[in-house]
C-alpha cells in the first residue's frame, strides 16, 4: 500500500491528494480494472508466456526476461497482449452479467472482500470441526477464477435462453439431418429440445465473442508500465 507522505513532519502543507493504493489502470467498456486485478491476471498468464517463448523462440527465463527492451515480440509484450485479451473477456462478461441482474458487484475491491469472507468462513468451520469441501484456505487467483467460471456459466445459460426464440425450426432440422447418424434411432422430435439448447448456446458464445471484439478498451500506459512479473 502506498504510504501517505509525512507532510506534518516536514512542516509543509500537502499540495496534492496521494495516489490510491490500488489505482485504476484500465477501463473496458464501463468496467474498471485496478492494478491489483491486473497483477492477478498477469500472474495467471505468466506460465503461458514462458511456454510460448520456449516453443516459438527457444527462449528460456533469464535476468532481464521481463524488461521493456525485449521489444514488441518479447516476453513482456506477449504477456501484456494475453492479459489484455483475458481482461476484455472478463470485463465484458461481468458487465453483461450486471446488466442482466445476475450479479450486483463486479469491482476487484468487492471480490477481495468476498475472498476474505470466504476464507474466514472456512477457517471458522475448520476450527469448529466442520466438514470443509475444497481447500481449508483458497488462494486469491484460484477463488477469482472459481467465481468467474460460475458467472460465465450463468451468463451463457441466461443468454442462450434469450436466444432460443431466434433459432428456427429449419436450423434445428438441418442440424438433425447433418448429425443423424450419431442420434441412433432417436427422432427429430426426441432430439429437438437438445438441439435447440445446443444451437442457442453456440449463438450465445458467438455473441459474447462479438462483444469482446467490439469492447472499448482504454489502457493507462504510465500506470501499467511498472506492472511486471519481477524486476531484475
Amino acid at each position: 500500500m502506498l504510504a501517505w507522505p509525512d507532510w506534518q513532519a516536514r512542516g509543509v502543507e500537502a499540495a496534492a491528494t496521494p495516489a490510491p493504493a490500488d489505482p485504476v489502470v484500465a477501463t473496458i467498456n464501463s468496467e474498471p480494472v485496478s492494478a491489483g486485478e491486473y497483477r492477478l491476471i498477469m500472474e495467471r498468464k505468466t506460465a503461458e508466456v514462458f511456454s510460448f517463448m520456449k516453443q516459438h523462440r527457444d527462449l528460456d527465463d533469464h535476468p532481464g526476461y521481463w524488461r521493456e527492451n525485449t521489444g514488441p515480440d518479447g516476453p513482456l509484450a506477449k504477456l501484456r497482449e494475453l492479459v489484455r485479451a483475458e481482461l476484455v473477456r472478463i470485463k465484458v462478461y461481468q458487465g453483461l452479467a450486471k446488466e442482466k441482474g445476475l450479479v450486483k458487484e463486479t469491482s476487484f475491491a468487492g471480490f477481495q472482500a468476498e475472498f476474505e469472507r470466504e476464507n474466514a468462513r472456512r477457517g471458522a468451520a475448520k476450527s469448529a470441526g466442520q466438514v470443509i469441501y475444497g481447500p481449508a484456505q483458497y488462494r486469491m487467483g484460484t477463488y477469482y477464477y472459481i467465481l468467474l467460471g460460475d458467472l460465465a456459466y450463468k451468463l451463457k445459460q441466461a443468454l442462450a435462453k434469450e436466444l432460443e426464440s431466434k433459432i428456427s425450426d429449419s436450423e434445428i432440422e438441418k442440424y438433425y439431418e447433418a448429425n443423424k447418424a450419431s442420434f441412433g434411432d432417436k427422432s427429430l422430435e426426441d432430439m429437438r429440445k437438445g438441439i435447440l439448447t445446443l444451437l442457442s448456446t453456440r449463438a450465445a458464445e458467438k455473441e459474447l465473442e462479438a462483444l469482446c471484439v467490439s469492447a472499448k478498451v482504454t489502457m493507462n500506459e504510465p500506470l501499467l508500465r511498472p506492472l511486471v512479473p519481477r524486476l531484475d
